[in-house]
């Protein structure tokens, strides 16, 4: 039997199916400063060999694609995203207002890395490579999402493809993600989603004392404890017939999560204080915001037979800041729940937040968004001075053709590939971390041999 060494080379050189190629490049639409929720079929543009971007259709090429954006700041023929030798190009055709990539003012022909952030006037899109697997879960998602909100996130619908075809199931399922990224929305489409007829109950067991989680899920009889003056149903009864949602279950004492085992392989409830064990009609969906493992330990801390239990390969739900296409999306979402009525942005704000590295996810998007609605009261457009000052920092000093922006000394290849370690990869905020544009990031990443992609989370 092969090492760990030789089992996890193995696992690296083996070559990805036809399916998973991510051979083919798309633009996905994030959206635009005065209209951040776009229809959902407008949100996905397939390149194929070439794109044109523009404000209509009249006097761009026949048999091309044409991805059409009504906006007053994108010129008729604004640019084209087209294949070159190794990847793919965006190439401004004269318009007004400039082609910008990644904050970036374009000159000539750009070359376009995966996830690059690129402005059309008032509308951002991010451009992506993506698999056959990933395009058709992005198309299933825009037409009929699980969420509340569609996605357009090859990572994420990928995610809600499997969670929809699991949701019908019995079997429990474990969810994995940052804080905020919204792994009980994800919980609760789940629910709706099997059509079980009891309810949905959660539980944040990072909230809850850890000496009275197991009080709170099995319940207790009158007299179990110095405090049980009456009896009380856990949160296991109450979802009888439903979803008992776990948040944060690696938080849980190793007594309490021994006792959720042998529930989950038995599905008898004995509350504290009884000796009769009940048989119970009760789903279990589990997250954790902590991935890494070690020690014997699964995800979370998690005990490797609960993780065996909830899921040998747990869903990962990935953050904000890689899911960038989703974000006017989320944005109208969340002004639409608010009590001020219409909302939207001005082009600076609207790219600022693009720009943002999100460190609270979807959670800190929502907030933001709501006060800014708030204080602007749906008669104007959210403006820079209505987001908090480290999100109007990001375009405080947008750059000029040519011009070059420098803070500090350059870094050398150990900060550099430290700076990959701890951001997992992603280079935008290593660049503004140094405080560097991304295209000279990219140049030192190359300069080095430092390839981005050996540092990111397998997802």
């Amino acid at each position: 039997m092969p090492d760990r060494a030789e089992q996890t080379l193995t696992a690296v050189q083996s070559p990805l199916a036809p399916g998973e190629q991510k051979d083919r490049a798309v633009l996905l639409v994030v959206g635009s400063a005065d209209s951040p929720g776009l229809p959902a079929r407008t949100r996905l543009q397939i390149i194929g060999d070439e794109l044109y971007v523009g404000r209509r259709a009249d006097g761009l090429p026949v048999a091309a694609n044409i991805a059409v954006l009504d906006d007053g700041l994108v010129s008729g023929r604004h640019a084209r995203i087209g294949r070159g030798l190794g990847g793919y190009d965006v190439e401004d055709l004269g318009s007004k207002n400039g082609t910008w990539v990644d904050n970036l003012r374009t000159e000539g022909k750009v070359r376009l890395r995966d996830g690059a952030l690129v402005f059309f006037g008032n509308h951002i899109a991010v451009f992506r490579m993506v698999s056959h697997i990933e395009l058709e879960a992005i198309k299933a998602e825009l037409v009929a999402p699980l969420g509340p909100v569609a996605t357009a996130s090859p990572t994420l619908a990928v995610a809600c493809d499997r969670l929809r075809r699991l949701a019908a199931s019995e079997g429990e399922l474990l969810i994995v993600g940052e804080t905020g990224v919204g792994k009980e929305v994800y919980a609760r489409a789940v629910h709706a989603a099997s059509g079980r007829k009891g309810h949905f109950m959660a539980i944040n067991c990072a909230a809850i004392p850890r000496d009275l989680v197991e009080s709170e899920l099995f319940g207790y009889r009158q007299g179990a404890h110095s405090t049980a003056h009456q009896a009380k149903a856990g949160l296991i009864e109450e979802a009888e017939g439903g979803t008992l949602f776990l948040d944060e279950i690696g938080e849980m004492t190793p007594e309490a999560q021994i006792k959720i085992l042998r529930f989950l392989q038995d599905r008898e409830l004995t509350p504290l204080g009884s000796t009769r064990p009940r048989r119970m009609d009760v789903r279990i969906v589990a997250a954790t915001n902590r991935t890494a493992a070690g020690g014997g330990k699964g995800p979370g801390g998690l005990r490797d037979d609960i993780v065996a239990r909830l899921g040998a390969a747990p869903i990962y739900l990935p953050p904000l800041r890689n899911r960038i296409e989703d974000l006017g999306a989320l944005a109208a979402h969340f002004l639409g729940t608010t009590s001020v009525p219409g909302g939207h942005f001005d082009q600076p704000a609207f790219r600022a937040l693009a720009l943002h590295t999100w460190p609270l996810n979807v959670r800190e998007l929502e907030k933001i968004v709501s006060t800014a609605a708030v204080l602007t009261g749906g008669t104007k457009p959210i403006a820079i001075r209505d987001l908090p000052e480290p999100i109007a920092r990001t375009i405080a000093v947008p750059a000029a053709p040519g011009a070059r922006r420098s803070v500090g000394p350059s870094p050398t290849p150990a900060q550099l590939e430290e700076l990959l370690r701890r951001y997992e990869g992603n280079v935008a905020d290593v660049s503004r971390e140094l405080g560097k544009h991304r295209a000279a990031v990219w140049r030192w990443i190359k300069k080095f041999g430092l390839g981005p992609q050996k540092f990111r989370r397998n997802e």
